[in-house]
């Protein structure tokens, strides 16, 4: 393991010989360029949180990553994550994406965060079954129907986004129990008999974490 992380570094090619390196943290830096990465393919967890990061193909050699943690940079194009399939912990909040698309092939994802981007469509998620955590506050989502087919979820952050109907979270046999659902600053109508609070309800009745 090898950490680099709150220092003032901008040029990291002299890493690019590291090859047999299997951990790496370089967050807190000033990094914008990220090629000499491409050849630590041993790599199974990168941490690069708060840099200035936009282009991040050359991430697309990393198969073997487990752990990867890209918050708060410049990303908007996610495509070179595609072929990452090993990968459990994907952490991309506070960044510039809106597509969403590139992580449906991503079948062992346990963890996902994507607070903070501009995301409004989230149907690719559906096929991330085995995700138990999954963030995305602060988004510009409002269909969650997708959301119903992901039943290893036990926390699902929904915040800040522009939801109006939470039906398919109800429709999800397996939120019960100790899992926990945040809702709060959406679009929903909390009158009393309004569908969506029936749904809360529902939800609470199954021993779910309702916060709104």
């Amino acid at each position: 393991m090898l950490s680099l992380g709150n220092n003032q570094i901008e040029d990291i090619s002299p890493l690019s010989s590291l090859i047999n390196l299997n951990r790496l943290e370089l967050y807190y830096n000033q990094i914008r360029d990220i090629s000499p990465l491409a050849s630590l393919t041993k790599l199974t967890s990168l941490s690069m949180h708060v840099n200035l990061i936009g282009d991040i193909s050359p991430l697309a050699s990393l198969s073997n990553l487990k752990g990867l943690f890209i918050g708060w940079n410049q990303v908007n194009d996610i495509s070179p994550l595609s072929s990452l399939t090993n990968l459990r912990t994907l952490v991309l909040y506070g960044n510039q994406i809106s597509d969403v698309s590139p992580l449906a092939s991503l079948i062992n994802l346990t963890t996902l965060h994507l607070d903070d981007n501009q995301i409004s469509d989230i149907s690719a998620l559906s096929s991330l079954t085995n995700l138990s955590e999954l963030r995305l506050i602060g988004n510009q989502i409002s269909d969650i129907s997708s959301l119903a087919s992901l039943t290893n979820l036990t926390a699902l952050e929904l915040c800040r986004n522009q939801i109006s109907d939470i039906s398919p979270l109800v429709e999800n046999s397996a939120l019960g129990a100790g899992d926990q659902v945040c809702l709060e600053d959406n679009n929903l109508d909390l009158g009393e008999g309004s569908e969506d609070i029936k749904n809360i309800r529902i939800l609470e009745q199954c021993g779910v974490r309702v916060y709104y």
